[in-house]
């Protein structure tokens, strides 16, 4: 999948968890045993019945699963609206990441500089932090297969290197899609 050709980008994950919250909210309805068992832990814990279940709390399931504090979390992040300062959650880091030499940053502008230096690493944000991988190494452990790329205002084509910069734009949006894709079980 070429991120730069995808058709209007804008918010297609946060579509897709959407579409994702009512299938799973559908699945709850219909008693299917592995979406009432994605749901069980939030139940138990707001101490309600199977019968009770609302999409809202599908949606929360849905928002921590990929690594959001809640829903309202996971739309902010999701439609462009988070800022530098902001926790972004944990959408692009999984377990697979953490046999990966990871390179971890506080400050966006170290993580900046250290990207720069390096060639085919990517700066990827973490809640209020940041964090460098070797791209390549990245997208095979998550199984990604995406090619990065965006076109220039010269129009060579450039490789994605740094998604808190390209933040909202048609490639941040594609790779967030691809990324909920992973995290999120098919229902």
């Amino acid at each position: 999948m070429k991120l730069a050709n995808m058709k209007d980008s804008s918010a297609i994950a946060l579509n897709e968890t959407k579409i994702r919250t009512k299938k799973l909210f559908k699945a709850c309805q219909q008693d299917e045993p592995s979406a009432k068992q994605r749901v069980t832990t939030l139940m138990a814990k707001l101490g309600i019945l199977h019968s009770d279940l609302q999409l809202k709390h599908c949606q929360q399931v849905i928002a921590r699963e990929l690594g959001f504090i809640d829903f309202y979390h996971c739309q902010r992040v999701l439609s462009g609206q988070a800022i530098l300062g902001d926790d972004w959650g944990n959408l692009f880091h999984t377990k697979q990441c953490e046999t990966l030499l990871n390179h971890w940053f506080t400050g966006y502008l170290a993580a900046r500089n250290f990207n720069a230096q390096a060639e085919g690493t990517l700066l990827l944000p973490y809640k209020k932090q940041f964090f460098v991988v070797e791209r390549q190494d990245y997208c095979n452990a998550l199984n990604l297969s995406i090619i990065s790329q965006q076109v220039d205002n010269v129009g060579e084509p450039t490789i994605l290197r740094d998604l808190v910069s390209s933040y909202a734009n048609a490639d941040w949006n594609a790779f967030a899609l691809a990324m909920v894709q992973h995290k999120l079980p098919k229902v």
